[in-house]
């Protein structure tokens, strides 16, 4: 895992194949965005930023004015230049509950899911969509994690990003990408998550990253901040200001805005305990007890909160770092303060579904027909994408091999007008038969190279007359001659010192029986001295 995210780090996929999104969280009162962008230095939170949404527009997560949802958004779209999104569905229209499943041969799990769903949720199977993930399996079952909604909670979110443009990737459950978010990938503890937000508060129950419970309660930021403002007769905003001022650390400040505070916290307080007891009851193996308590959300840095749970549950309780699986924050610093980064636990979460790892799954809900249009775009890219490589490359070829052929064809052009020239010189080759004249070239090369000779003379002969020399002869040119059907005759010429040299010359001749016959014309004897001759030599 670690080899894969630095391999994404140094070696990123390309931003126009990676169709990365931009994560969105929309509660009754705001929506929330932001995106992670990989650079050579990690991820970043990037195009990150908040917008109100007025009373009555999302009502426990169901939108009520769809008009005025799609013009916040379409604002959001072309401010930050948005258009792949991923979105958290709130969590009071979603059920979420695992599923033992009997193992069998070419099984097909989601028809399995389908026939057992109306048992867990109050909805007809027909009127809802849903997703699984398979959390383990034996020889005998499968578990799996089932994530439904009800189809008209799901097309009035599909309507709203459609109207504004937007492309969602993915539609999950708000509480899986606050687990993403805070739960370090290496945790493995059973954790409990408070979502303390402005309206609501979510719970959520996490093992090994995987969120198994969820509950939404209807205490939140607000009601202690009207609780304040009724108790000190003052406006909201005023009384929001001392919320943030006092919590609950400044008991000796101004006891009375702790009393306030400490009544809406204390019925938060009993309702977490129930769902620490329930879960405790239902999950009795140590390793599944809850190991300790993380807060997040927008009300989740009040002073002294998480010291008052702590104290009051008996249990760890702490703040949550958002950044946990996006940057080592003893070495860099996050783009936002730790106090607003509780408030986009779940944008962050959301983001990080673009580099999810195996141990923190993402369970999309989106019908299969707009994930199918998803992947075709996909492969468009990817084709787009090789098509452009194969062009470039072709490119730089071309440019790589211009100057060789720049320069080969400035060397057949000069070779042409050297030829032209000589043709020119030498206009008798243009009238001859040059394909006859390379034959006849050819054939007498043919006999040249031939090294079959009829009419070779053995070394024998030569050693013989040479050692039939007698005193006062000297060779001047040995001829060889022979015709077809004549015997062979080899001439000797040279010069005698004398009568006598040339006449024992020819006795030696005689008497040697290499030769059938010796001729020595009378008009070689003409001279006394110095006297050139020619002797015939028939060879046997």
């Amino acid at each position: 895992m670690v080899m894969k995210r630095l391999y994404n780090q140094y070696f990123p996929t390309p931003k126009y194949l990676a169709m990365n999104s931009c994560g969105i969280d929309i509660s009754d009162q705001s929506i929330k965005y932001g995106e992670l962008i990989m650079t050579t230095s990690g991820l970043r939170l990037s195009n990150y930023g908040k917008e109100k949404i007025p009373d009555g527009v999302v009502v426990s997560g169901k939108i009520e004015k769809e008009n005025e949802l799609v013009s916040i958004l379409k604002k959001i779209k072309e401010k930050e230049k948005l258009h792949f999104v991923r979105v958290a569905l709130p969590e009071e229209q979603m059920y979420l509950f695992t599923l033992s499943l009997p193992k069998t041969k070419d099984a097909n799990l989601s028809d399995m899911v389908l026939l057992q769903i109306e048992e867990h949720i109050p909805l007809k199977a027909i009127d809802c969509t849903f997703n699984y993930d398979v959390i383990s399996e034996d020889n005998e079952s499968i578990l799996v994690e089932v994530i439904a909604i009800a189809n008209s909670i799901l097309d009035g979110y599909l309507s709203v990003f459609e109207k504004a443009e937007l492309v969602p990737t993915s539609f999950e459950i708000e509480a899986q990408a606050i687990a993403r978010a805070v739960i370090p990938r290496e945790e493995e503890n059973t954790i409990m998550i408070v979502d303390f937000g402005d309206a609501r508060t979510g719970v959520s129950i996490s093992k090994n990253g995987r969120v198994f419970l969820t509950t939404t309660l209807s205490i939140g930021g607000i009601d202690l901040t009207n609780m304040i403002a009724k108790n000190f007769s003052i406006s909201f905003d005023e009384a929001e200001k001392m919320k943030h001022e006092y919590g609950l650390n400044q008991i000796d400040k101004n006891p009375n805005i702790f009393g306030a505070i400490l009544n809406g916290i204390s019925v938060l307080r009993d309702e977490l305990n129930k769902q620490y007891l329930y879960w405790g009851t239902h999950n009795t193996k140590k390793d599944e007890q809850i190991n300790h308590i993380i807060l997040c959300g927008g009300d989740a840095n009040l002073s002294g909160l998480a010291e008052y749970l702590e104290l009051s549950m008996n249990i760890k309780v702490e703040n949550a770092n958002v950044w946990t699986n996006v940057l080592d924050t003893k070495n860099d610093v996050p783009e936002m303060s730790f106090e607003e980064s509780l408030s986009y636990a779940t944008v962050v979460g959301l983001s990080l579904g673009n580099y999810s790892y195996s141990k923190q799954p993402v369970i999309n809900i989106l019908p299969e027909g707009i994930k199918s249009s998803l992947l075709r775009e996909y492969w468009m890219r990817f084709s787009t994408i090789l098509f452009d490589l194969i062009t470039f490359i072709a490119f730089s070829a071309s440019l790589l091999l211009f100057p060789a052929y720049f320069f080969s064809q400035t060397k057949e052009n000069l070779v042409e007008d050297r030829l032209a020239l000589f043709n020119k010189e030498n206009p008798e080759l243009l009238n001859n038969n040059i394909n006859k004249m390379i034959d006849d070239i050819n054939s007498k090369i043919v006999v040249l190279n031939n090294n079959t000779n009829p009419y070779q003379v053995s070394d024998k002969i030569f050693g013989t007359i040479l050692s039939t020399r007698t005193n006062g002869i000297t060779f001047s040119q040995m001829l060889f001659n022979k015709k077809v059907g004549e015997d062979s005759i080899l001439e000797v010429h040279g010069i005698a010192k004398d009568r006598n040299s040339l006449r024992n010359f020819k006795t030696a001749l005689d008497s040697n029986t290499s030769f059938s016959s010796v001729e020595l014309p009378i008009s070689n004897f003409l001279e006394k001295t110095d006297l050139p001759f020619t002797v015939l030599l028939k060879i046997k």
